[in-house]
């Protein structure tokens, strides 16, 4: 239900609806001062949207008829979107109601060595087959590589060379009829963790994924940082190793380059001390690795104990960067546990200054690699709850 009683009451209602997040309450006393309208204002506004069932009343547990409402969120049943994260190997792609809670979800295999159309035609197939029986209010895109937020081009995406600047935005707003909102892939992942913690939420915040790659999003004062062309976080293409190996990124001795799921298996490949223990090491997966460490292997223990040091450095330079209050830890390469979780930590109490780990928690992540989807579809509740 729209109000029409002027373009005034219309922002109103546009700075009202703003406030709201994923999944939280707001009381009317928050909007009125976050908004800075008057009580009255704020009470008249948020009656009519309850009545059109876009907000409703949160009652506190156990308050007595009649009584005054702790709040009010979003309705759920108000509409739907999509959160797509476009990272290979697969399409992670969720369904969220406009309050934020799962209606379904799914992943598509897509083949990065098949160019654009092995990436976005399985993608194009599934999006058409999540958005059936839901009230569709927007699509979020979760972005790996480079991106200009401005013409919603994907600009380059990692290891597929005749990926260049590829209208994201537009081919999916063109697949679902419905506004794209993009983010790239760390951010995304960054917003979900704010999102999904229990209780109050994180201001200052760092989460990173280590799989093949890394990928770093942060919270600073309560506010995903995303950079001036949408690509900050970018903590796997700091440089760490001088004398390193050459990044796919065209740099040398980059932290991926040495502190990855790849780059484990790449200097065991490099070893010959990896032919007496594998019958051939190319075919050799992480969860060989890590298994025969834990088995008391000490070759690859002391694998994963290089290659788990570096990353804890790469990740003291972020954490004395945004002081957090909660370091993250998601992806692949922390199956390994322990193995890897020690020398990390002791990397980082080493290399981080004191004020910064006065206060820091550091735990694994519980979203795992669907992080980001969610993170993606939560910019798309947010973006689609201002329009309602």
């Amino acid at each position: 239900m729209k109000i029409s009683n002027g373009r005034g009451r219309s922002r109103h209602r546009s700075r009202i609806l703003s406030q709201f997040r994923p999944g939280r309450g707001r009381s009317r006393l928050e909007l009125a001062r976050e908004t800075g309208l008057s009580a009255a204002t704020v009470s008249r506004i948020t009656r009519e949207l309850v009545r059109g069932k876009v907000l409703r009343e949160v009652r506190r547990p156990g308050a007595a008829p009649g009584r005054p409402s702790a709040g009010l969120e979003i309705n759920g049943a108000s509409g739907a979107v999509l959160g797509i994260s476009l990272l290979y190997p697969l399409a992670r792609i969720m369904v969220l109601d406009l309050r934020g809670d799962l209606i379904r979800q799914g992943e598509v295999p897509i083949a990065w060595n098949r160019g654009v159309d092995g990436l976005l035609g399985p993608v194009k197939r599934a999006v058409s087959l999540h958005r059936r029986g839901v009230r569709l209010a927007g699509v979020g895109l979760a972005l790996p590589g480079q991106w200009d937020p401005e013409s919603g081009t994907s600009v380059m995406y990692p290891r597929i060379p005749e990926w260049k600047n590829v209208p994201v935005r537009r081919l999916f707003e063109e697949w679902t009829r419905v506004p794209a909102s993009l983010i790239g892939y760390a951010p995304a992942m960054a917003l979900a963790e704010q999102a999904r913690r229990p209780g109050r939420e994180p201001r200052n915040l760092v989460c990173v994924e280590v799989a093949e790659n890394v990928a770093m999003g942060a919270i600073v004062n309560g506010g995903v940082v995303e950079g001036a062309s949408g690509n900050a976080g970018e903590l796997g293409h700091i440089p760490i190793d001088p004398g390193g190996p050459v990044c796919y990124c065209g740099a040398t001795g980059c932290l991926e380059t040495r502190a990855t799921v790849s780059a484990v298996l790449e200097e065991l490949r490099e070893s010959e001390a990896a032919r007496g223990l594998f019958p051939d090491p190319r075919r050799v997966v992480y969860g060989d690795v890590f298994r025969r460490a834990q088995g008391g292997d000490s070759f690859c223990s002391r694998l994963l104990g290089r290659a788990a040091r570096t990353l804890g450095m790469g990740l003291a330079t972020a954490l004395n960067l945004f002081n957090p209050e909660l370091l993250v830890l998601n992806g692949r390469f922390f199956e390994a546990g322990d193995l890897v979780l020690n020398p990390l930590r002791a990397a980082v109490q080493e290399h981080a200054l004191g004020s910064t780990m006065k206060r820091l928690s550091i735990e694994r992540s519980t979203l795992g690699p669907s992080a980001s989807a969610l993170g993606a579809g939560l910019l798309a509740v947010r973006e689609a709850v201002r329009g309602l």
